[in-house]
């Protein structure tokens, strides 16, 4: 794949608006396909004089994977909107990534900083996906650290291009996913059942993506 050629159709990210699972998703509270078709249309529009730019960059696997993310959090948390401010912020942010992208936004040197990204996040993914069906490799400062490599990689790249509100939308998603206690309350045995059920539609989700050699 040339750096022209990037793949961000699963980047966690990027949804089809089509069918949802609904054994993953109250359809009545939050719909990851439906935020992430409005966020691409407005800012497609704000962005680029040719619409085209922003076909093609969602995908059904990645809306469920979003959905069960969300259903995650809001265990976790206890707290709906905030649940939803965080995928939310994910949404935005790689909407934004992947309309920049495909409108040939970035220089040559950041066309490379999306690879860096896409090796990070697959890795990142694998160790999750690895963690969750291995018993005993969790390793909380392993994850952690993985998670402030992606972050740091996300912000440099877009600090040019977007605002500092969006610099802090990647800041808040981060404070949210990397804590100690939100990991272990995936992976520590019998410490969270309801979370760790949900985990696996994520880890499905996610192998899917790997599967289909977008992410």
């Amino acid at each position: 794949m040339s750096v022209g050629e990037l793949d961000f159709s699963c980047f966690p990210f990027f949804f089809k608006r089509t069918g949802l699972d609904e054994r993953s998703l109250d359809m009545t509270d939050f719909k990851a396909s439906v935020v992430a078709y409005e966020v691409q249309k407005s800012f497609a529009n704000k962005l680029f004089s040719n619409k085209a730019v922003a076909k093609s960059l969602i995908d059904d696997t990645s809306a469920r994977l979003l959905d069960n993310l969300y259903l995650l959090l809001k265990v976790f948390t206890g707290n709906k909107d905030e649940s939803k401010k965080t995928v939310r912020n994910i949404i935005k942010i790689s909407i934004k990534i992947g309309l920049l992208q495909r409108g040939d936004k970035f220089s040559d040197d950041e066309k490379v900083g999306l690879i860096h990204i896409q090796r990070k996040l697959r890795t990142v993914a694998m160790t999750l996906v690895s963690f969750y069906q291995v018993d005993h490799t969790y390793d909380r400062l392993f994850v952690i650290k993985q998670f402030n490599e992606l972050e740091e990689l996300l912000i440099n790249l877009i600090q040019p291009h977007l605002t500092d509100k969006s610099v802090g939308r990647v800041d808040q998603i981060f404070t949210v996913v990397k804590t100690g206690e939100f990991l272990d309350s995936i992976y520590v045995p019998k410490r969270n059942p309801e979370m760790r059920e949900i985990m696996g539609r994520v880890v499905e989700d996610v192998n899917s993506c790997m599967e289909a050699g977008s992410l």
